[in-house]
């Protein structure tokens, strides 16, 4: 076992906003660095997340606080796991890129949730497992929208400009609520791919070199 702990790094932005695209990127520097590194994404893939899944493309209806306390449990079982939780990777040396952390909770669910209850849910979770960093990308919801309907054949529950803008703004009033506390980067989305990705690795590589 590695005496160093992995780093954990969590993307966030609203749907569309490219976070796919500069994970993948992110690993591939990472691992070009000998350096283990794991994705993942929540909703995980373990048996919460599955449901979740089936809320967000409509095969299941729930109300939206359910979801968001569904939201809470799949992420304490994404990192607490048995069979590859997320805080026993990190502890073995692995480092871990997230598609989405609490802020995401935060953000989606506080439009509809009050706040306070929706990070109280999650508290858990943070004191269990803090990110090093989460990396915004900020993008306007049109791009977005456009984006998605170019490489969709269906949408999501949250997929529709009203939400989305809602959406971006909570996100923006979090990092200014929260900054005090957690270490939140924000990226513009709006930049190349090779630009973005490079800012990216400008803002987090102290994380992986000595």
């Amino acid at each position: 076992m590695s005496s160093k702990k992995g780093s954990f790094i969590v993307f966030e932005g609203i749907d569309g906003s490219g976070k796919t695209t500069q994970i993948n990127l992110l690993k591939q520097k990472i691992e070009s660095l000998g350096i283990k590194c794991l994705d993942t994404r929540e909703p995980s893939d373990g048996p919460i997340g599955v449901l979740i899944r089936q809320c967000l493309t409509g095969r299941m209806q729930m109300d939206e606080a359910a979801l968001a306390a569904l939201f809470a449990a799949d992420r304490l079982d994404h990192i607490n796991n048995n069979t590859n939780g997320l805080k026993s990777k990190i502890d073995e040396g692995i480092s871990v890129i997230s598609d989405r952390f609490i802020l995401s909770n935060y953000a989606y669910q506080s439009v509809k949730a009050p706040l306070e209850w929706v990070m109280q849910l999650n508290s858990q979770a943070l004191n269990t497992l803090r990110p090093d960093c989460h990396i915004f990308i900020d993008v306007a919801p049109e791009t977005t929208l456009d984006r998605m309907a170019n490489g969709r054949f269906q949408t999501e529950l949250f997929e529709n400009k009203t939400r989305l803008t809602q959406v971006r703004e909570k996100y923006l009033e979090l990092i200014e609520k929260l900054k005090q506390t957690e270490n939140i980067i924000i990226i513009d989305g709006n930049s190349s791919i090779n630009e973005i990705a490079e800012e990216i690795w400008q803002k987090v590589s102290y994380l992986f070199t000595d």
